[in-house]
């Protein structure tokens, strides 16, 4: 019979004509309810310009959504998606805001629905947190980085400190605001516009909050270096002594760093004043030094030391001849490297040693190497002749 079944097509479309007229007959005459559950539904808030006319924000932000039940006839509940469903309610006051209405508030929550259907919130009130919107001022903080940003003078911005405005807790965060100035190895001055980051005490960025400008235009100079002799300044019953004992530094010269106006007029550092008779023996004394305000430099104090030797000073004459000119180029114009026609060389030796003379102090310039800020090259020395100290003047050619 089984088989037959499986044969029998007519057996077959009766059935099937049968359930389709069932259906139809369900559907027309009897439609039943039924229910339907939307999920995350957006909810709108209809008071939210009042509530900006307060200065108030929902914080923290949420996604406000419900979930909804849907009931109604089967033919109905069908024909609804999720844009047919508008979910929608006011931000009240509660017990636990103040009076400005931060704090906790409900939402009570309605929804329009086409057709005849009823409707079911999973949950009818949702609860938000209200922060007053406040605008505080902040101070610009400019954070350096590279190879050459002890080389430059205090960051000069042309806006000091910017208004930050968001929800109270948020600003409250932001201790200041900052920049970051990479400066590499960068050796001329330059502007450049930076992008401001409020962050709080542990340096971290804060979001959430607004600005009122987010750059800021940053005017970089690099300050200039100069090497100059260490001038040793004597208390005054030492003044007698000087020609008398000699003495030691641990360094003759000191490299300075400051504003170009402030460096172009110091040609010397000296030490604070010194007392020789309280040197004595092999015992060393640290001279701090007398460094100008607004002045940098690599050492706060030197080292002076008694010598066992007296030291005297032999002077000689060399002429332009006398320099040898090293690791020339075709690159070099000669024509334009003027060297002085004399050059006084100033030799402190021990009274123990002869006199030296120019076979043993040779000068030279090595075009090798890089000429000053000005463009001029050194004219330096090689001896093996025991000098304490040689002093070249001038030290410098003179490029046209």
């Amino acid at each position: 019979m089984i088989d037959q079944l499986k044969h029998n097509t007519r057996i077959k479309l009766i059935s099937l004509l049968s359930a389709v007229v069932l259906w139809m007959y369900v559907m027309a005459v009897v439609d039943p309810e039924e229910t339907k559950v939307f999920e995350d539904i957006p909810v709108q808030i209809n008071n939210m310009n009042q509530l900006a006319d307060k200065d108030l924000v929902i914080y923290p932000e949420v996604d406000l959504t419900a979930d909804i039940a849907i009931t109604g006839k089967l033919s109905s509940i069908q024909k609804l998606s999720r844009n047919d469903i508008h979910i929608y309610g006011q931000i009240n006051k509660v017990e636990g805001s103040n009076s400005t209405g931060e704090g906790t508030n409900q939402i009570y929550l309605k929804a329009s629905v086409p057709g005849k259907v009823t409707h079911e919130f999973k949950s009818g009130v949702l609860v938000v947190n209200l922060e007053k919107v406040v605008k505080e001022k902040r101070a610009i903080e400019v954070n350096l980085e590279g190879r050459a940003k002890n080389n430059i003078e205090p960051v000069a911005m042309d806006k000091d400190n910017v208004k930050v405005s968001g929800p109270r807790v948020l600003v409250k965060k932001v201790q200041k605001v900052v920049a970051t100035l990479n400066v590499g190895d960068e050796t001329n001055d330059f502007k450049k516009e930076l992008s401001l980051v409020p962050v709080d005490e542990n340096g971290k960025k804060v979001e959430g909050v607004h600005l009122d400008f987010s750059n800021v235009t940053v005017n970089v100079k690099f300050l200039k270096q100069k090497t100059v002799p260490i001038s040793v300044k004597f208390s005054g019953n030492s003044q007698a002594e000087d020609n008398l004992k000699n003495y030691t530094l641990s360094q003759e010269t000191i490299t300075i760093k400051g504003k170009k106006d402030i460096v172009d007029n110091i040609n010397t550092i000296s030490t604070k004043p010194v007392d020789l008779s309280s040197i004595t023996g092999d015992i060393s004394k640290d001279i701090y030094l007398e460094i100008p305000e607004g002045i940098s430099a690599e050492s706060k104090f030197i080292t002076i030391k008694l010598d066992a030797v007296k030291y005297i000073s032999s002077n000689l004459t060399y002429t332009k001849e006398d320099v040898e000119l090293r690791n020339l180029s075709d690159t070099i114009d000669m024509n334009k490297v003027k060297i002085p026609e004399n050059i006084k060389v100033s030799v402190e030796h021990g009274d123990n040693l002869s006199a030296p003379t120019k076979s043993d102090i040779v000068l030279y310039i090595n075009f090798n190497e890089l000429p000053n800020e000005e463009g001029l090259y050194s004219i330096k020395y090689e001896t093996k002749y025991d000098a304490k100290h040689i002093t070249i003047e001038p030290n410098l050619t003179i490029v046209e």
